[in-house]
């Protein structure tokens, strides 16, 4: 395994947990998991695509990870959220609230991570 998965996967893992504990916490709103299975998803490919590159040609790990991560969140945006709002979702603000919650956390999380692999590199 990549030296860089394991980690991801153990911040994908505090991140759901997180989720779940919130979702328990407040306990007025339906949970929406697709967000967090986005995440995870695009993040495991995005790293992996981006050390790809990276072993192929040094310096190609942070130009990858940047434009992925802009293309990964209008993604994220026009097919996820897009769609919750154009049917009229009544829990669209919760929805779209834990959607960006997760987005905030992974981004911070696998930015760490990135810095953390590029600098051990």
């Amino acid at each position: 395994m990549k030296t860089w998965a394991l980690p991801l996967i153990l911040v994908y893992g505090l991140g759901l947990f997180l989720h779940g504990l919130s979702y328990y916490i407040a306990g007025n709103a339906a949970i929406f998991w697709v967000g967090d299975a986005y995440w995870v998803g695009t993040g495991i490919s995005l790293f992996g695509l981006a050390q790809t590159l990276e072993e192929q040609k040094k310096g190609r790990f942070i130009p990858a990870y940047f434009v992925g991560g802009i293309l990964r969140m209008l993604l994220g945006l026009g097919a996820v959220i897009l769609p919750l709002a154009m049917r009229d979702d009544p829990n669209f603000n919760s929805n779209a609230l834990q959607f960006v919650g997760a987005y905030i956390f992974v981004l911070i999380a696998e930015s760490a991570l990135a810095v953390f692999w590029i600098k051990k590199q």
